[in-house]
């Protein structure tokens, strides 16, 4: 008996579930955009890399968008005693949420993921013929926040300037929103 109560109390209570209804309104200020830049971030190696920030693709949510961006360095040569050698590379991953404030300014902030890897030989070879060094590899992580501000022109060009505290840097990007 208790299970047919507990079915009814479902069904009942069920029937006045609905999903929530699309805004009737289509006039919204915001239109959806798709922002792909490039970036500086001045690290302790300088990093190049790429974002891709789309936004505004939901009615509902019409201020909101997100992104997500890569930026790597190049190889750095360490110093290190002869005959060995190393270098250092630095990579980023970054993903947040962007909130636009008006038509052409957004605010963005998120979550980054810094990566400093050192490369090196331990100046042991082996004794066979065509022997090559052995590369040892350290790699330290730091997670981090970021916030930053984006600019937009009516005529598509972005512009975008930020705090990394992962890397302790800012991150200045360029780009193009269609």
């Amino acid at each position: 008996m208790t299970k047919y109560l507990l079915a009814l109390g479902l069904i009942f209570t069920s029937l006045t579930v609905t999903a929530n209804q699309l805004s009737p309104e289509t006039d919204s200020p915001f239109k959806p955009k798709m922002s792909v830049s490039l970036d500086y971030i001045p690290a302790a190696n300088n990093m190049y890399g790429v974002t891709f920030a789309p936004y505004h693709y939901d009615r509902d949510y019409a201020n909101w968008g997100y992104y997500i961006g890569y930026a790597t360095s190049q190889k750095d040569d360490m110093d290190v005693q002869e005959p060995g050698e190393g270098y250092t590379k630095d990579t980023m991953w970054r993903f947040g949420l962007s909130y636009s404030l008006t038509s052409n300014f957004s605010l963005y902030g998120g979550a980054a993921s810094y990566n400093h890897e050192s490369h090196y030989t331990n100046n042991i070879v082996p004794f066979i013929v065509d022997g090559e060094p052995v590369w040892e590899e350290e790699s330290d992580t730091t997670w981090g926040a970021e916030i930053g501000l984006r600019y937009m022109m009516d005529f598509g060009l972005m512009i975008g300037a930020g705090y990394n505290s992962a890397s302790e840097s800012a991150v200045i990007s360029i780009g193009y929103a269609m």
